[in-house]
């Protein structure tokens, strides 16, 4: 367990770069909260980048995977993460229930040990067309027990075997990238773009690192609010 390290390296904006974005990233930048009220009564909520939440309303919120091996990645840091089939916990990393103290000899200000930050690879084998999963994820002031929960839906085969092709091959080039990030905006696949744009894979360049840091700011706010 242990802090995640994050997967994109260097991250500086180009104020220039991300203004041009604007129009684009408009859609990807609506808020996605997961929530759920914890045992007090408190209202919960966390600002799920990706999977990016598709059909918000229901019991709970809900997830359509556009990869098999999507990346986990929430804006605030985590004390637990968990992944369930029905009732079957088939993983969870986080904090000992209740740990909520810094390492010893940590800077002033550090996070607890154990915490979670940034994207998390995909710990299980794909999902499968149709697969449903629920994602519980359990913020640094939440209790014991207070959990936000998205379900994980997993896409219909086609469009699984697409997203998986296509992120298989881009390899490390930046630009193709950037390009496929474009290409699944302008066509409104916006699980795609999402997924291609905070891939765990995927380098670390001026221009994608740019446009990752502006959905972020612009993600999970309400619309006449400040960035967060």
């Amino acid at each position: 367990m242990g802090r995640c390290r994050r997967a994109w390296r260097g991250w500086r904006p180009h104020r220039s770069l991300a203004l041009a974005w604007l129009a684009i990233l408009l859609p990807l930048g609506s808020p996605a909260l997961a929530g759920r009220p914890d045992p007090a009564g408190a209202a919960l909520s966390l600002c799920v980048i990706t999977p990016r939440i598709t059909d918000p309303g229901g019991p709970l919120p809900a997830a359509l995977v556009a990869v098999s091996r999507p990346t986990l990645f929430v804006v605030e840091p985590l004390s637990e993460l968990q992944i369930l089939e029905g009732n079957r916990l088939l993983w969870r990393q986080g904090t000992t229930a209740g740990s909520t103290r810094p390492a010893a000899g940590a800077r002033f200000g550090a996070l607890p040990s154990g915490t979670i930050e940034g994207p998390v690879p995909w710990p299980l084998e794909p999902i499968r067309p149709w697969q449903a999963l629920t994602l519980r994820l359990r913020p640094l002031e939440g209790g014991a027990t207070a959990y936000a929960v998205v379900r994980l839906i997993g896409s219909p085969a086609g469009q699984l075997a697409r997203g998986d092709a296509l992120l298989a091959s881009l390899g490390r080039d930046a630009h193709r990238w950037r390009l496929a990030v474009e290409a699944a905006m302008e066509r409104g696949d916006l699980p795609l773009a999402s997924a291609l744009l905070f891939a765990f894979e995927g380098p670390g360049a001026a221009d994608l690192d740019a446009l990752r840091l502006a959905v972020i700011r612009r993600s999970c706010q309400p619309a006449d609010g400040p960035p967060r």
